[in-house]
């Protein structure tokens, strides 16, 4: 199993597990850099949630990873987590590159405030500073699913959107939902083995292979 697949899956044991949940939710509050971005987020009217980011807990030397959570301060758990980790690919894009670790509660409890929060995560915050790196395994258990829901809306939304591939950092346009359900189709199919990637960015990238 690779080592992303590894450390994803011991993360949702993690967060799944409720005392676990309950030590982790501990952690993140108390972090030195924490700070609360619910109002930027347009989480201000859910007073017992709140969207957190913490920096350097996770990288101490650098810049390079960074945490948002959802925080549920009323029962102390956290409802949704997001790890990400900036890459840099100069060969498409001047901007560093968010590579997200996605959790989130399957409690009933959470639904409603869960509903949008990848949209608001993704394309109100994250997207406004970085490149977006879309990959299959980004939410165990439903990669796909959850990478074709992301990709339709970055189209919806008017975003710059490609598919990527690591060894040659090269990019192909996926600028309509046609061209998307094509790529799910051959995937879906079992005919492409490769794994699912996007970039997703505000501004034009070099689209042709480097």
């Amino acid at each position: 199993m690779p080592l992303v697949a590894r450390e994803h899956t011991a993360l949702t044991s993690l967060l799944t597990r409720t005392a676990d949940n309950a030590a982790f939710y501990a952690v993140l509050t108390g972090a030195d850099a924490v700070r609360d971005i619910s109002e930027k987020m347009g989480y201000c009217d859910e007073p017992r949630y709140r969207l957190i980011r913490v920096d350097r807990r996770l990288d101490k030397a650098g810049d390079n990873e960074f945490e948002i959570a959802l925080v549920d301060d009323a029962e102390k758990t956290v409802a949704y987590y997001d790890k990400v980790t900036l890459l840099h690919f100069p060969k498409v894009s001047s901007r560093y590159v968010a590579r997200n670790q996605v959790w989130r509660s399957a409690a009933m409890r959470h639904s409603l405030v869960l509903r949008d929060v990848s949209l608001k995560v993704l394309f109100r915050y994250l997207v406004q500073e970085y490149d977006l790196l879309l990959t299959e395994d980004a939410v165990k258990g439903v990669g796909k699913f959850y990478w074709h829901r992301q990709v339709s809306r970055a189209i919806a939304l008017g975003l710059h959107v490609y598919t990527y591939e690591d060894a040659a950092q090269s990019l192909r346009p996926i600028p309509t939902q046609r061209v998307l359900n094509d790529i799910v189709d051959l995937a879906w199919s079992g005919a492409d083995q490769g794994s699912l990637q996007a970039l997703i960015s505000r501004f034009p990238l070099a689209s042709q292979k480097a």
